[in-house]
């Protein structure tokens, strides 16, 4: 996954979470509204979706924490050589022209 995306959605995780109780009672009421289930079922089902909520946050973390940053900072570092070379035989070719 994207690393920005990643932070964007872990952003608006933290912000529905701020307030669990309200999170939870505004999902219960669309779950009630919606399908027509009884206030309990409709708080229960809502305390799932925050249960699952908290999982998503947990696995975007750790994706975070594990991704290898590493490895794409060398691949950029190898294409900066390999233009940097590039760059060089132009140079010199240059000045063999120039020189002519």
């Amino acid at each position: 996954m994207n690393q920005a995306l990643n932070v964007l959605l872990r952003a608006a995780i933290a912000a529905a979470a701020s307030d669990r109780e309200k999170f939870v009672d505004r999902v219960s009421g669309l779950i009630e509204d919606k399908v027509g289930t009884s206030p309990q079922t409709a708080q229960k089902v809502a305390g799932g979706i925050d249960q699952l909520v908290d999982m998503l946050d947990q696995q975007l973390f750790f994706q975070q924490l594990t991704s290898d940053h590493r490895t794409a900072d060398g691949e950029l570092e190898k294409k900066i050589d390999r233009l940097t070379a590039a760059i060089d035989k132009l140079n010199a070719n240059l000045e063999k022209l120039s020189d002519r």
